[in-house]
């Protein structure tokens, strides 16, 4: 264990010795976007955009990202895939929503966050209980069940959805994106905890 932390703790200093100025460099992008996007938003506040006597307006929390957001974002994710990559991980693709019963069972008293969606009703007269996901790890643990798959290095970038209360400038929305890497199987449990650590440092 201490030469697991030790090989961490050095991946840690080299990393940030090497890549601290590309990762100031982003930061100061992603703030900027967000105090931009936070002057924007006290605009919206102040002035009523109407056409034809409606009021046009996005839902709280959430909100639009343009051209220069996307592409800083589109960077950002390009950065963490590789690194998912590098690692050997491989990706997946879940559905937006899951049953009720399912995310309702794993999230506790966190339960109460999660967005209902109104019961439909297929052709064959089936009703379906139907949630927006919470996280993307729930979504996950049903698809490695489901499938019968006993161990899975896996990484997936996607919305997931809170109906929480809404704090736009502490960076706090109902609508945002999750990237995660999970390690799935039986091994020694400090090796995929210290190789989670060493993706983050890098």
């Amino acid at each position: 264990m201490r030469l697991i932390l030790n090989t961490c703790l050095y991946y840690t200093k080299v990393f940030y010795r090497t890549r601290s100025r590309q990762i100031n460099d982003t930061l100061t992008k992603l703030l900027s976007s967000q105090q931009e996007e936070s002057n924007r938003q006290s605009i919206l506040k102040s002035e009523n955009v109407t056409i034809n006597d409606k009021i046009l307006k996005i839902p709280r929390g959430t909100r639009d990202y343009h051209p220069r957001q996307m592409k800083i974002r589109e960077e950002v994710f390009r950065t963490i895939i590789d690194c998912f990559k590098q690692h050997g991980a491989d990706t997946i693709d879940t559905p937006v929503f899951e049953l009720t019963t399912l995310l309702r069972e794993k999230y506790g008293e966190n339960a109460k966050l999660i967005y209902e969606l109104q019961d439909p009703i297929d052709d064959d007269g089936n009703n379906e209980k139907l949630a927006l996901r919470y996280d993307l790890t729930v979504p996950f643990a049903r698809y490695i069940s489901q499938n019968k798959i006993s161990a899975m290095k896996r990484y997936q970038i996607g919305k997931v959805y809170r109906r929480d209360n809404p704090k736009m400038t502490r960076g706090r929305y109902r609508e945002f994106y999750q990237c995660d890497f999970d390690i799935a199987g039986c091994y020694d449990p400090m090796i995929p905890d210290a190789e989670c650590i060493k993706i983050i440092v890098e």
